[in-house]
């Protein structure tokens, strides 16, 4: 509450007369993290410092000219006395005047606040076709805002999720008047991440969000008409958005590119992160379905962009889901410092970039809060250098089913007389989704850290679990698992996941991931399996930063199903998405010393 009131107050630029602009930016932006203050004195000085705000002028539904014809609908929020101001654009595809909300109070720093209708949404004409117009409209909107005779031609761009991702394809047009971007929750590729993952598709939250999406307005899933187990059930998948008479051109065009095709890199903009000249502010929660890639989107333009804006990339990653910024997800309280007020952040950061000079926003670029210890620490870049990968082994007497198995993990690697484990997948009886990096309606496909326990029990789940901690372990940095699996089926999945077990048995998700077998080797070519020949194949698994404390255990899950948060794989070596019939597959994981399984967490000291 207090963080609220003290931004009203005092602007980032008002704060440089009580030290340099490194320590104003600094002190300015750590209201995200400290949560509340108990002495102004400390941040303001004497009790007579005082702080004019900006009285704002505010225009609907300002039609704007995109180059083919089509004009969207534009609100406009900007400082009333005359003169030329920097702009923060936002775009959106769900009404400009509730995301508007967000940020509408950065005019009164000083900034124009622009929020658009994305084309065919709301109040804005054309046709809604997600994706494939938002480079061009995105570049007139900039050029737009730019003209203006209130703007002084320098433009940010902001947003999350969809408006994250509108930014990246406008900053591929290459805008001069382009200054910067706050780059919420974005995928860094949307053939990977965003509507497949490992292959599989992305099941829970399209089928949603295309509904939501499917008309003029919103229709929010939570609250509609629909039968979602019912509907995420279905098979053929193509067919299930929402209600009978709803069809979603869109939905049925991502089944139809199942592959790693031309289709997908028409929307590519992760082949030219070292053409991107800016600066750029990267925002993600652990339980994020984006979070691998905008992690992606901070290290490749932390290491590939201009010199110039190297040092200006800024990373952050919070315990939260999508959009979703608390100290509460799932069903894990991480404590206050979890809690943020995002207002003093973009404000400190937006005065940095545009009047900042050469100096750095954070002593170092990467932010990032460790659950079990609910501290946040810095780091120079990610990975973090001085992590080392650390590899802990699957390990039975062939009979890791379920919680009562004999599923060992362990950093020595096994003899070669293990036995291996098997298991039977069935696509009609699929293990269901416990939290995760979901999006973006918990109440029906539950997101975050969540209690394993009933999952774990099933015997179609293979359960690893460590010997209690002696030590605290922290693990910070990309997980991946390298397991030898073979299937009686011409294709099917894996998926893996890694848990920290409390004293108490609590069983906390961290990462997850998934592989259809098919794209083992390749995401634009798919390969059939063999029947029961063994093949090595790499789960990626996305990021964590976590301390695994004395008394804990480290626990791996392998299994084929993760429903609805990934589509199941009908086993018949069709397209599991168009597929109408399903059969069983009998699946083996082998871990001897010739077919070493394993997971990679990086440890830092």
């Amino acid at each position: 509450m207090f963080t609220r009131w003290f931004r009203k107050r005092f602007s980032y630029k008002q704060m440089l007369q009580f030290g340099s602009r490194k320590s104003a930016s600094i002190l300015f932006a750590a209201t995200l993290f400290v949560g509340s203050f108990f002495n102004l004195r400390l941040l303001a000085g004497p009790e007579k410092t005082t702080t004019t705000k900006h009285p704002t002028v505010h225009e609907d539904n300002v039609m704007v000219l995109m180059r083919d014809g089509v004009k969207l609908a534009t609100n406009i929020t900007r400082p009333a006395a005359p003169g030329k101001y920097p702009a923060v654009l936002l775009r959106t595809p769900y009404s400009k005047e509730e995301e508007g909300k967000e940020i509408v109070d950065l005019a009164e720093f000083g900034y124009v606040i622009v929020a658009q209708d994305c084309r065919g949404r709301f109040s804005s004409q054309g046709e809604w076709v997600p994706f494939f117009h938002e480079a061009e409209d995105g570049d007139d909107a900039i050029n737009w805002v730019a003209t203006q005779p209130w703007s002084d031609g320098r433009v940010v761009t902001t947003g999350g999720s969809y408006s994250a991702m509108d930014q990246w394809l406008a900053a591929t047009q290459h805008n001069p008047h382009l200054k910067g971007m706050i780059s919420m929750v974005s995928p860094s590729d949307f053939y990977h991440g965003v509507i497949y993952q490992g292959g599989a598709l992305n099941q829970g939250v399209l089928q949603m969000w295309s509904y939501f999406t499917s008309g003029p307005k919103l229709y929010p899933p939570e609250s509609a008409p629909v039968a979602w187990g019912e509907v995420f059930s279905h098979i053929p998948v193509l067919d299930g958005v929402g209600l009978e008479n709803v069809k979603v051109d869109f939905y049925r065009d991502w089944i139809a590119h199942p592959t790693d095709s031309s289709y997908w890199r028409r929307i590519r903009f992760d082949d030219r992160y070292g053409t991107f000249n800016l600066p750029v502010l990267h925002f993600t929660g652990w339980y994020d379905m984006f979070q691998a890639g905008t992690i992606e989107n901070f290290r490749q333009m932390h290491d590939r962009a201009p010199r110039s804006v190297r040092d200006q990339q800024i990373l952050i990653v919070g315990p939260w889901g999508h959009n979703s910024y608390g100290r509460k997800v799932g069903e894990i309280d991480f404590g206050q410092k979890a809690n943020p007020d995002l207002i003093p952040l973009f404000v400190g950061w937006l005065d940095h970039v545009l009047n900042g000079g050469d100096d750095k926003f954070f002593a170092k670029p990467v932010r990032v809060f460790t659950m079990g210890e609910n501290e946040w620490n810095d780091y120079d870049s990610w990975p973090v250098p001085s992590a080392q990968p650390i590899k802990f082994f699957l390990s039975s007497h062939g009979t890791s089913n379920g919680l009562q198995g004999s599923g060992m993990l362990s950093t020595a690697s096994p003899d070669s007389q293990e036995t291996p484990d098997h298991y039977v997948y069935d696509p009609a009886n699929p293990v269901p989704t416990r939290g995760g990096g979901n999006c973006c309606w918990p109440k029906l496909v539950p997101w975050g850290p969540a209690n394993q326990v009933d999952v774990e029990k099933r015997q179609d789940v293979l359960v690893y679990t460590s010997r209690e901690l002696s030590h605290d372990l922290r693990i910070t940095g990309p997980i991946i698992a390298k397991l030898w699996v073979s299937s009686s089926a011409l294709d099917t999945d894996f998926t893996v996941k890694l848990v920290d077990v409390y004293p108490d048995g609590f069983a906390m998700n961290l990462a997850d991931g998934i592989l259809r077998a098919r794209y083992r080797k390749s995401f634009e070519s798919p390969q059939p399996l063999k029947p029961n020949k063994a093949y090595q194949i790499t789960v990626e698994m996305g990021n964590t930063s976590n301390l695994f404390k004395i008394g804990h255990r480290i626990r791996v899950e392998v299994s084929s199903s993760n429903f609805p948060h990934f589509s199941r794989n009908t086993n018949t070596g069709r397209e599991p998405e168009t597929d109408s019939k399903t059969e069983l597959a009998r699946q083996t994981v082998l871990h001897d010393a010739k077919h070493l399984s394993y997971i990679v967490l990086s440890e830092l000291p």
